[in-house]
């Protein structure tokens, strides 16, 4: 299977800015949040969740994934009040078949979210995107599982890296943030997508980016169409947002 992409890779963390609020106006955002640096200033904000919800977050065991899970959805609710100038409260989020999540009321407004180890991050676009973000785990077994989500060329490529574990996190993460782009849910066929063929075209249907987060992370997003002028923002811990 072809895939129509553009992909500019880079190999050092882009410049963050602390968290502005700032219309999208074409643009897409980039926002992460660190959960162990926030997660006091987010339960503060606890309130802002619907009643299942906070009945989801009570019945999470583990305290670190508890503290992603209040992390994404106070997150969640903040960012798209923002960006849609309505209550965080009252945000409706919906879902499609394929469990990508939207909001209703403007089919101008794109978003997506991801989360490893100690980060939550999301992407913020006028068109359809996706972001994925994973921790680069040194003994991660990934051989069994190269085949089935690989093209041998791409599996090629992994091998003759000089750091295959980082190669295989990099390639993962750009193929995960094109699937949330899509939103059409995991493919049988993804080993067919050979991704080390990708060429800059003048009119690609999807633009990708990669690069790392730190020396322990890889994020990836993909959005439809025209690239897009990207900024990066990190959450700094107050909800009192300037613009």
């Amino acid at each position: 299977m072809t895939q129509n992409l553009s992909i500019a890779l880079f190999d050092t963390s882009p410049t963050w800015e602390n968290f502005h609020f700032e219309p999208l106006y074409g643009k897409s955002h980039v926002i992460r949040v660190c959960v162990s640096r926030n997660i006091h200033e987010i339960e503060a904000q606890l309130r802002l969740l619907k009643n299942e919800e906070i009945d989801k977050h009570a019945r999470i065991f583990k305290q670190s994934d508890k503290n992603i899970f209040l992390t994404s959805q106070v997150m969640k609710r903040v960012l798209c009040g923002l960006y849609l100038k309505i209550s965080p409260a009252e945000t409706n989020f919906l879902f499609t078949e394929h469990k990508k999540p939207y909001v209703s009321g403007d089919p101008n407004f794109h978003f997506n979210i991801s989360h490893s180890g100690d980060w939550v991050v999301f992407l913020f676009s006028s068109s359809p995107c996706g972001i994925d973000i994973e921790k680069i785990k040194p003994d991660f077994d990934f051989e069994g599982m190269m085949p089935s989500v690989f093209h041998p060329r791409e599996i090629d490529w992994i091998n003759g890296q000089p750091d295959r574990n980082r190669a295989f996190f990099k390639l993962w993460t750009i193929k995960e943030s094109l699937l949330k782009a899509q939103g059409t849910g995991l493919i049988d066929d993804l080993n067919q997508w050979d991704l080390t063929s990708t060429q800059k075209m003048s009119d690609p249907d999807w633009h990708v980016q990669t690069f790392s987060v730190g020396d322990d992370y890889y994020l990836s997003t993909c959005v439809k169409d025209h690239p897009k002028e990207f900024k990066y923002f990190e959450f700094a811990g107050s909800f009192d947002f300037p613009s």
